[in-house]
């Protein structure tokens, strides 16, 4: 189902979005896990996305902060970065006082990573996204 949360975020599909979220909220304190990549990071990262979809940005908020806990506390870098430069996308198309800049330092941290443990790509897009995000700063 975490591929399932990835596509309907991705299309802005709410509708998809509110059925998934209801099947994934039981997970919340999980990790997600698929057979060809198996740990894929905490189930509140997927809600997370999910709750965006829907406009429901405190719950997304929420669920960031508890992915960004699990996810750190397991060591699971690659996804506490996914999870980072997601939190940091919502948080600047909110706008509200003190995202830009939370937004900015969430996407600093997760280019760092993203470079520590080689996925330059995720960095490079990680540091554009941090750039454009202080020149829309009003």
């Amino acid at each position: 189902m975490s591929h399932l949360a990835e596509t309907a975020a991705a299309v802005g599909d709410a509708e998809s979005a509110a059925v998934l979220y209801r099947l994934l909220v039981p997970w919340k304190a999980l990790n997600t896990a698929d057979v060809p990549e198996g740990m894929r990071g905490s189930t509140s990262r997927y809600l997370g996305l999910l709750a965006v979809t829907m406009r429901r940005l405190d719950e997304a908020k929420q669920h960031f902060d508890d992915a960004l806990a699990m996810n750190e506390r397991m060591g699971a870098r690659p996804w506490h970065a996914h999870t980072q430069a997601d939190y940091a996308r919502m948080l600047i198309a909110r706008a509200a006082r003190g995202d830009a800049e939370r937004a900015r330092a969430l996407l600093d941290q997760a280019a760092a990573t993203y470079r520590d443990v080689g996925m330059d790509a995720y960095a490079a897009t990680a540091s554009a996204l941090a750039r454009e995000a202080a020149v829309s700063t009003p």
